[in-house]
């Protein structure tokens, strides 16, 4: 695309101001929809617009005639324009969305001020209900000392790998940061001592006390914490959500 020598317009610079326009409301739509969310996190929602921006802009210079384009170019143009533009319109779940209700973000804070439920102090004991297991696990991973020898109650569903021991897994949540692309599992480590460890996803309502132990195996351990002495049963509560750091 070049700057043309006349603000002369015809039929090609108009059809490209058309699709760069479409792609721009195809991007707004995508945000107001709220499908958005599938892919990326609300906090890159100014970026997204910044680029509406741009787009609106390209296509108005194009209406005015400010930028010229040719038939070669404006070939390539359509193919860049019109298939992401036919990609935010068309309604496709993600499989990972639609099988784990990853469809919805839940903001984590790291704010030291904001008041979380499920605190009983006096018995020393947290029951972390489901949009708040990010917000408990930033805390206490902040405060851990604070809260040793807690009895902690959640819902997660199991993950259990190389960084864990044998008796070990790790009671889950899905985090993004930014992307649907870097969405990973996170949670606490849980040690079931001699109970039977439920199948990788499954969901569990675990209760256990949070203390300082060995993660991992004997050629490969670290120190961290851990949910010992730990009480573990199915659990129909297969919580949505992603959580994501704001």
């Amino acid at each position: 695309m070049k700057r043309r020598k006349s603000n002369e317009i015809n039929s090609l610079d108009v059809i490209q101001g058309v699709l760069f326009m479409l792609l721009a409301l195809a991007m707004v739509a995508f945000i107001a929809s709220g499908r958005y969310v599938n892919y990326v996190t609300p906090r890159t929602v100014p970026y997204v617009l910044v680029a509406v921006f741009v787009l609106a802009s390209f296509a108005i210079a194009s209406f005015c005639g400010t930028f010229h384009t040719s038939v070669n170019a404006l070939g390539k143009i359509m193919v860049v324009l019109i298939v992401p533009t036919l990609m935010l319109v068309i309604p496709v779940q993600t499989s990972s969305a639609s099988s784990e209700g990853l469809n919805r973000a839940i903001a984590v804070s790291g704010s030291a001020s904001t008041r979380l439920s499920g605190l009983d102090a006096s018995k020393r004991t947290i029951t972390i209900s489901d949009d708040q297991f990010g917000a408990w696990y930033d805390r206490i991973d902040r405060n851990s000392n604070q809260y040793l020898g807690y009895t902690i109650v959640l819902n997660g569903f199991v993950s259990q790998d190389s960084s864990v021991g044998a008796s070990q897994f790790t009671a889950s949540r899905m985090l993004m940061t930014c992307c649907v692309l870097d969405m990973t599992s996170f949670g606490f480590v849980v040690d079931a001592g001699t109970s039977r460890i439920p199948k990788d996803d499954s969901w569990v309502t675990v209760t256990g006390t949070l203390a300082k132990g060995t993660i991992g195996t004997k050629s490969h351990s670290y120190q961290g914490l851990v949910l010992s002495g730990a009480k573990i049963a199915s659990s129909s509560d297969t919580a949505s959500g992603y959580f994501y750091y704001q």
